[in-house]
């Protein structure tokens, strides 16, 4: 994300726990509306998560100044495959002795489309909205973005994503990426890795790769995963435009999430 002027730090971590609650009291209610239905019988179904994590890395570059974040997200499905949703993070864009940007989470509204295209490959298309409530006169982080994902030989993806104005900054980026998630045995870990490219010449005058390699383990609805992420060629336009090349460096960080 951009620390265009500066970002900001989770000072309004109670949006998190809020959304967490608000969450929590839906799910009961909605098991009981689909009581006695099963799953091919309903159109709909409603989904959602919570997650805490020691550090929100999106696409390579820490979103929270390396501090721990919180998450939820909502959703609505149908059984044709498209579905819309909400999902909010605690984010801090601003380093320390940066002016304030009055940023303190970030709201994404999306519309998309997943399915089966043919036996072992699926597509899912997603157009989101990222909006930062709150910010202060010039500082205008809000971009669209649509992106496509092709699965396909049961653990492998590619995508793309495409935004016309990305963080408002008054150009395109493209962000390419390819990777892969696999059962370790029978053990219940898995393995995920994937490589990232962000095309921001248009935007920043500058592009950089992403790297991740992370440890999953499910227990039950509990989602945990340890991960490792780093970057390369995140060079001093991208720290002008965007955020401090510190906070893409190579990092550890623990996700655990909680999906109804």
């Amino acid at each position: 994300m951009p620390t265009l002027p500066p970002l900001l730090r989770p000072r309004r971590p109670a949006l998190g726990l809020l959304l967490a609650s608000a969450l929590a009291a839906l799910a009961p209610s909605v098991s009981a509306q689909q009581a006695g239905e099963s799953d091919g019988d309903r159109p709909w179904a409603v989904r959602g998560s919570v997650s805490a994590l020691s550090d929100y890395v999106w696409r390579g570059v820490s979103q929270t100044q390396e501090d721990p974040a919180l998450q939820a997200e909502i959703n609505l499905e149908h059984r044709s495959g498209f579905y819309a949703g909400l999902w909010a993070s605690s984010i801090d864009f601003t380093a320390p002795g940066e002016e304030d940007d009055g940023v303190n989470y970030e709201l994404d509204g999306y519309l998309g489309w997943a399915g089966e295209l043919r036996p072992g490959l699926e597509l899912d298309v997603v157009l989101t909205r990222a909006a930062y409530p709150g910010s202060r006169s010039g500082f205008d982080y809000d971009y669209t973005e649509l992106e496509g994902t092709l699965s396909f030989a049961e653990y492998y993806h590619v995508g793309l994503a495409y935004s016309p104005d990305i963080f408002g900054l008054g150009g395109k980026g493209y962000y390419w990426n390819a990777g892969g998630e696999w059962p370790l045995g029978e053990s219940g870990f898995g393995l995920k890795a994937q490589v990232g490219y962000y095309d921001l010449d248009d935007a920043a005058g500058d592009s950089y790769n992403d790297y991740l390699l992370a440890v999953t383990k499910q227990f039950g609805p509990v989602h945990a995963e340890l991960q490792y992420t780093d970057t390369s060629s995140y060079g001093p336009e991208l720290a002008e435009a965007l955020d401090d090349s510190k906070l893409a460096d190579g990092k550890l960080a623990l996700v655990v999430g909680w999906k109804f």
